[in-house]
């Protein structure tokens, strides 16, 4: 009877502080900070997540870009029917003409540490297609007010060889460049720069084969890794773990004082 009474004692008790337990989660301080845990820890996965995928997505690009970078040239019959995501880096060689009245200048670009911008120049195949390509780098001028000077390419018909490039340039491309221009909205897409129909892509001018038709400035091969994304996504994860620990010992702490 008394061992019963004792255990009868001790549920109770046990109950107790359950209750005490209980009312100390569902305080609206608790509440807050639970919701505020649940929030990062859901940012914390969702940044994770993201950075995963740039990481599987960087990897994807670079395999296209080993394979295509061993590829033969694309021939110019191929150019019609040509997927400029699945070509990316490859070579094609084409015989045209360059046009220097339609010029365009992407900013933001840096070679060898100095700011500039890589120039890009029409070029029209004698087979009828049009070209924006990306001759190289030059410097910036002195100030805002001043263009860089910027050597005029080969003119005549002459034989280029160059890589295709997909990366989207519509952001560094529009609105105008200096102060002593007139602001104007431009295509989002490379293919109507100027009016111009153009391909959706772009090219960068390598050396030809005997050395008669030259870039500005050599134009460097991507680098060929994986980036940080995956430690980013570990980093992230490791963050949600933390967060959640925090919280648990929070609640820990604030229970041990509320028992006192």
């Amino acid at each position: 009877m008394y061992a019963q009474a004792k255990q009868n004692l001790q549920a109770a008790k046990k109950r107790l502080v359950d209750i005490k337990k209980l009312k100390e989660f569902l305080r609206p301080i608790a509440l807050l900070q639970s919701l505020i845990a649940l929030f990062l820890i859901g940012g914390c996965l969702f940044a994770a997540q993201w950075q995963y995928n740039r990481g599987t997505s960087q990897y994807a690009v670079n395999a296209i870009i080993k394979t295509n970078l061993g590829l033969l040239p694309v021939k110019e019959p191929d150019i019609s029917t040509l997927d400029p995501i699945t070509n990316q880096w490859r070579t094609l060689n084409l015989i045209g003409s360059f046009d220097n009245s339609h010029q365009e200048l992407i900013r933001n670009r840096y070679f060898e540490g100095k700011f500039g911008f890589e120039v890009l120049t029409l070029f029209s195949s004698v087979a009828g297609d049009n070209f924006w390509v990306d001759r190289g780098w030059v410097a910036a001028g002195p100030n805002a007010a001043t263009p860089p000077q910027v050597t005029p390419a080969p003119t005549g018909e002459i034989k280029i060889r160059a890589r295709i490039r997909s990366e989207n340039l519509s952001r560094q491309l529009q609105g105008s460049f200096f102060v002593t221009k007139i602001i104007s909205e431009k295509p989002k897409s490379i293919a109507k720069i100027q009016g111009v129909d153009a391909k959706s892509y772009y090219l960068d001018l390598l050396p030809n084969h005997d050395k008669s038709v030259l870039p500005l400035t050599p134009i460097a091969l991507p680098e060929i890794s994986g980036g940080p994304h995956f430690a980013y996504a570990l980093q992230w994860l490791a963050f949600a773990l933390l967060t959640l620990i925090g919280r648990a010992l929070l609640f820990r702490e604030t229970k041990r004082l509320a028992l006192k």
